[in-house]
């Protein structure tokens, strides 16, 4: 904080100085004593280009910023509107990019000299790669003093290897299960399920009585993988520790624990929508908006979407059930952060701009507005939306496991998430047993055990 007001101070003093020697020489001029008429009209045109000088200083400026969240254009514009009223010449205009086309969209901008001046970025190699290109500006304490509130394990997610920070942390989210509440009443079940045979129960009530059990649908790459298998992975194997001999390829895919995730996907998929083989993540999402589905799997960073569109939807969340009692890990996302376009025809504004993002207020108006989506400052206040504080509720307790492949298995062809979202396909479509689909995967992955 005292970073800030150090900051704040400077440019205060600056600008006091500005101010000051512009009314000085304006008094000179004015006197016309001792001055011949050529030094006095002189005098008043280096007046006249010092006032527009000091117009152009404080002329408005526009910052346009990319992402692929589509659903929180509302919610960013409001954040966005707090931001400019506290800094009235900074603008924001917030462009986001269907999520399934943000990557190729972005890749080409950046190589055009088209992209925004401010960019989401995704987390670990993902970002890693963005900053690769050579696009992005390196950022520190000195730069965008706020980053000092934040973990070094969480500036991590946007740093190299060596410590080079590129983004600021923004957002993380929590994956599970919505409930519709309504629903749940009026299939007569008031507790909502803790373990996999209560859910496939509570499935089969909500199906007695013509309902879709679980809006779900494997169309979309990053949807089977990221929604469906990392977040029951989490529950199944109900630790980090396993993670970790993933990573460091103690155990491989054919592991006993990730054939039983495979199993657990495949006894769910009884109750996903007839035909959810061809349902993109869209379809899905709609259908559960539309109070189709009784249960929706997804994650926190739908509540503002859904809030918006139906605000009489009754939301509840729930982890993924573990297998013989509540789960002990939920699946998460370290999921935005946010770059500056090197291209930027605005440096200190975006500066600025990300500076306010990291703060305490920046993080606060985020997560109250881009609801379902958790600042990462340690000093953010507290989150008044009821949805978003029952995933909070639903994580109590449990260790919290980032999307499997984000920070690695990624690199390479082909990456996890889309040989993830192949597997599911051969196993729910094509018939694949459960160590069938783990020995597909573990082929495809090959280059990474290596």
């Amino acid at each position: 904080m005292k970073k800030i007001l150090i900051f704040l101070l400077v440019l205060t003093l600056s600008m006091s100085m500005v101010f000051v020697g512009i009314s000085c020489k304006e008094d000179t001029a004015s006197t016309g004593e001792g001055s011949t008429e050529t030094e006095k009209v002189a005098e008043e045109e280096e007046a006249v280009e010092e006032t527009e000088t000091e117009e152009a200083a404080v002329e408005p400026v526009t910052l346009t910023f990319t992402g692929w969240r589509v659903e929180d254009q509302t919610a960013m514009d409001k954040m966005n509107e707090k931001f400019t009223e506290k800094y009235p010449n900074i603008q924001i205009e917030y462009n986001p990019v269907k999520a399934s086309e943000y990557d190729s969209y972005l890749q080409t901008a950046l190589a055009n000299d088209t992209a925004e001046d401010i960019i989401m970025l995704r987390s670990f190699n993902a970002g890693k790669l963005v900053y690769s290109t050579g696009y992005l500006v390196d950022l520190d304490t000195n730069n965008v003093p706020n980053l000092e509130e934040f973990p070094d394990a969480l500036k991590a997610a946007w740093a190299t290897e060596e410590g080079q920070s590129f983004g600021v942390p923004g957002g993380m989210v929590l994956c599970g299960l919505f409930y519709n509440k309504a629903i749940f009443e009026d299939c007569g079940i008031t507790t909502p399920p803790k373990t996999m045979d209560e859910l496939y129960d509570v499935c089969e009530t909500i199906e007695a009585k013509g309902i879709t059990p679980i809006s779900f649908g494997i169309k979309t790459a990053w949807y089977a993988s990221e929604l469906f298998s990392s977040t029951i992975l989490a529950a199944t194997v109900g630790s980090r520790d396993y993670y970790d001999r993933l990573y460091n390829k103690e155990i491989d895919l054919t592991d006993p624990g990730y054939v039983k995730m495979l199993q657990n996907a495949k006894d769910i998929s009884e109750y996903f929508p007839e035909g959810y083989e061809g349902l993109a993540y869209e379809d899905c999402q709609q259908m559960f908006l539309s109070e189709q589905a009784a249960m929706y799997l997804s994650g926190s960073f739908e509540i503002a979407y859904f809030e918006e569109m139906n605000p009489d939807i009754q939301l509840g969340a729930i982890a993924y059930p573990g297998e013989d009692g509540p789960a002990t890990a939920m699946n998460m996302g370290i999921a935005t952060g946010y770059g500056i376009n090197k291209n930027t025809e605005h440096l200190e504004e975006c500066l600025t701009y990300l500076n306010w993002l990291a703060s305490a207020e920046g993080t606060d108006l985020f997560a109250n507005n881009v609801t379902g989506f958790y600042g990462m400052n340690v000093n953010a206040g507290p989150i008044s939306n009821e949805a978003a504080n029952e995933w909070i509720e639903a994580a109590k307790g449990k260790d919290l496991l980032m999307i499997v492949g984000y920070e690695c298995m990624n690199t390479e062809v082909p990456d996890y998430t889309t040989a993830m979202a192949d597997t599911v396909y051969q196993m729910l479509v094509n018939g694949l047993s459960p160590e069938e689909a783990a020995d597909y995967m573990q082929n495809q992955m090959s280059w990474y055990f290596k």
